[in-house]
């Protein structure tokens, strides 16, 4: 199978990058086109993947192509394009459906939501298909994503709060973590900030494979910490105060912006229409 990869900003080197690393394909065995040739050709002298003259060569070669540009220029990167039928066409943009795929492409289409800790064969990569995709090539992208860490298939209804928890949350726990190492400091200041974010990130680490190890729950890793009357349970009730709003905020701005960048791609699609 010939992965085709359209696009290397950030999504398209970490597929490069970690497809590789897995060894679940051969760099060989991805073709892969990017504007910027001088960007690709640096990628390519570590992954040797076949390095494309057009995105319509990479169409033409791929059983599977990737297209990671921004939302906004996927179908319109894709509308210059001519798909072979027999092409699974997988978009890892955002607020691009599949029913916004199927407007250039009427065969076999997914959409994937990836995340950047693939680059290390962790994490867990979200996918939905239509139903044009069969059961091959289902098998086919998720043993890919599986190479990549854990692959999930969900509803489309549901993708765009699972991308919080997945795609987003090394973001956002990267923030909160650096709040929580940045209180430490001010409380402790000879602590000093490079060590209170050392601290932090080992015991990461371990709490994800204490977590993941033995089998717990949240609820379950809580019990072994948080002692009746001791700092720790004192200090969940602190956030409990705080956190459940904030979250709750950080739902409904992501829903917002999904919302806006959805009625952008419908407007490209509108617009399409008016001009045929």
């Amino acid at each position: 199978m010939v992965i085709g990869i359209i696009g290397l900003g950030n999504i398209g080197q970490m597929l490069v990058k970690g497809l590789s690393k897995s060894r679940v394909v051969s760099p060989s065995d991805m073709i892969v086109f990017n504007r910027s040739r001088d960007k690709a050709a640096e990628l390519q002298r570590l992954y040797p993947f076949e390095l494309a003259a057009t995105a319509q060569e990479t169409a033409d070669k791929a059983d599977m192509l990737f297209i990671c540009t921004k939302p906004l220029d996927v179908l319109p990167v894709l509308r210059e394009l001519t798909l072979p039928a027999r092409l699974h066409l997988v978009s890892v943009a955002a607020g691009v459906s599949l029913q916004d795929l199927e407007t250039v492409h009427s065969a076999p289409v997914s959409k994937v939501i990836p995340t950047v800790t693939s680059e290390e064969l962790r994490g867990v990569s979200l996918f939905a298909s239509n139903r044009l995709v069969n059961d091959t090539q289902r098998d086919s992208l998720r043993l890919l994503l599986d190479a990549l860490g854990t692959a999930k298939e969900v509803s489309e209804e549901s993708i765009e709060t699972a991308t919080i928890l997945t795609s987003s949350a090394p973001g956002l726990i990267a923030g909160i973590l650096e709040a929580f190492a940045q209180a430490a400091v001010r409380t402790s200041p000879e602590l000093g900030i490079d060590t209170a974010r050392r601290m932090l990130t080992e015991t990461l680490a371990g709490t994800s494979l204490l977590l993941k190890g033995q089998e717990l729950g949240f609820d379950q890793l809580i019990e072994r910490v948080a002692t009746k009357g001791g700092i720790t349970e004192e200090g969940l009730a602190v956030l409990g105060r705080t956190l459940p709003q904030a979250f709750d905020d950080l739902f409904a701005m992501t829903s917002e912006k999904h919302a806006l960048l959805k009625q952008k791609v419908q407007a490209q699609i509108i617009d399409r229409k008016g001009e045929q």
